[in-house]
């Protein structure tokens, strides 16, 4: 591995170009995939993925550079051709940089890396799981279940004198199922992610209650109705369905979208954006949760940012470059997948704060309208789309578990849509924590919520 010194010398080296800014990302992947395809074992998949990534910024224009040689040579031809991209032209006097070590809480301790687990042990859980998933009363045509597990290393460096690490580890099961009757089948696939090592799988009984849930899950969607498209007050549960936040106005409060001014958010802080009920929170100091980390890609410390509160718009979520266009400072959301990308505006824990509405009340005020229980995937900006997974109509004020829909899509305005919620229960609920893809790559992400009722909304 580089050491230090070399580290500042090639940022030494950036300054005397005339380069206003330059950080360099360092990163040592350790990746485990299982996959079980119908009980079998297929194999073990090991990858370790080692890398630097340079990220300039000169005025308003910025590049990113990587490589696979970490040298200090490698980085030194990186940010000459870095400084010619950028057309440089006047050199700076020379000037010395002092790295400071800094350290930061993190929220998610790991007590089992998973370097320290055998793969006999790992396959035990696949196979654990697969065991449970058939053992559910439900007819599995098909099932699939992959075990991942990642240690990740990273060292950030920039010109300012910032030197700073992490070690992020995760484990994830995915599960994929076909469950079906005669003709009738329904296809569906789940995860069981953890910000954790093994100890994730010390408690047999989540994860194989996981596996029976999904297929049996899947077994009632197979059997559920559809219905025609209309307008009706819907009723999201706590926990996952917070991805309505993460597609409605997530995105476009991210420093990237404002910039490009292809939000309906910009030029709007301190103004009435949604209703009084609407707090929304993005918090990458959650312990526990999947977008949680000690700090982000630039190695800024995590935080909480409050973005709307009571309505209000606050803030965005800021970068170090987009940030720096909009005349804001990092909120600590600068992130990426990997060294061979550029860290950008990104969500961590994105959810809405509790509010004072109480849970059963919020379904009794309901006459006629969509309950969902869980949400699939969708798209975001300002046109938003988003399946639902699991939905029951509501009728006379209760939750009809006999009248399961499916085939179901929530469609709005996403600035529109925030100003229309006029319940907020009292009690939240995390969710176990997805993928968001966008610029910058594949980030883990969660959307918790407390209940939530939207007055009106399209469903079809």
């Amino acid at each position: 591995m580089i050491q230090k010194d070399e580290i500042r010398q090639v940022l030494e080296s950036a300054k005397a170009l005339g380069i206003e800014f330059a950080e360099l990302f360092f990163e040592d992947r350790e990746e485990t995939n299982i996959p079980c395809i119908e009980t079998v074992i297929q194999g073990v998949k090991s990858l370790r993925i080692c890398g630097a990534g340079l990220y300039l910024i000169q005025g308003l224009s910025n590049v990113y550079l990587y490589t696979n040689q970490v040298t200090k040579e490698a980085l030194l031809d990186l940010v000459k051709k870095g400084a010619e991209m950028l057309e440089i032209r006047v050199r700076a006097a020379a000037a010395g940089i002092v790295l400071t070590e800094k350290s930061y809480h993190n929220p998610c301790p790991v007590v089992k890396y998973p370097s320290q687990i055998s793969n006999h042990d790992k396959i035990n859980v696949l196979l654990q799981a697969d065991k449970a998933a058939r053992s559910a009363g439900v007819n599995v045509r098909s099932l699939n279940v992959n075990y991942f597990d990642t240690d990740q290393r990273v060292l950030i460096a920039n010109t300012e004198g910032l030197y700073t690490t992490d070690r992020r580890v995760t484990t994830r099961m995915r599960m994929q199922a076909v469950v079906a009757d005669g003709d009738s089948a329904y296809g569906t696939w789940d995860d069981y992610t953890k910000v954790s090592g093994f100890e994730a799988y010390d408690d047999e009984l989540s994860y194989t209650s996981f596996a029976k849930d999904m297929v049996q899950r899947a077994d009632r969607i197979r059997t559920a109705g559809s219905i025609s498209p209309c307008t009706v007050p819907v009723v999201l549960a706590a926990g996952g369905c917070g991805t309505l936040w993460h597609e409605s106005c997530g995105h476009s409060l991210e420093a990237i979208a404002i910039a490009h001014r292809s939000s309906a958010f910009v030029d709007k802080i301190g103004e009435k954006v949604a209703s009084d009920k609407v707090t929304l929170v993005d918090d990458g100091t959650l312990p526990g949760q999947y977008g949680s980390a000690a700090i982000d890609d630039e190695g800024h410390p995590m935080q909480r940012n409050v973005l709307i509160e009571n309505g209000v718009l606050k803030s965005y979520m800021c970068d170090r470059y987009y940030g720096k266009l909009l005349g804001m400072e990092s909120t600590g959301s600068g992130r990426r997948q990997n060294y061979t990308y550029a860290p950008v505006s990104r969500m961590t824990n994105t959810c809405l704060a509790e509010g004072s509405d109480d849970e059963d009340e919020i379904v009794r005020s309901v006459d006629n309208g969509l309950y969902v229980e869980s949400i699939g995937g969708g798209f975001g900006g300002m046109q938003f789309s988003l399946e639902v997974k699991e939905g029951f109509w509501i009728k006379n004020g209760q939750i009809d578990r006999d009248h399961q829909v499916k085939n179901i899509m929530l469609t709005g305005n996403g600035i529109d849509v925030i100003k229309r919620i006029d319940r907020v229960g009292k009690k939240m609920k995390y969710e176990k924590g997805g993928f968001c893809g966008a610029s910058s790559g594949l980030i883990p992400t969660t959307t918790p919520q407390p209940m939530v009722r939207i007055s009106h909304m399209a469903i079809g």
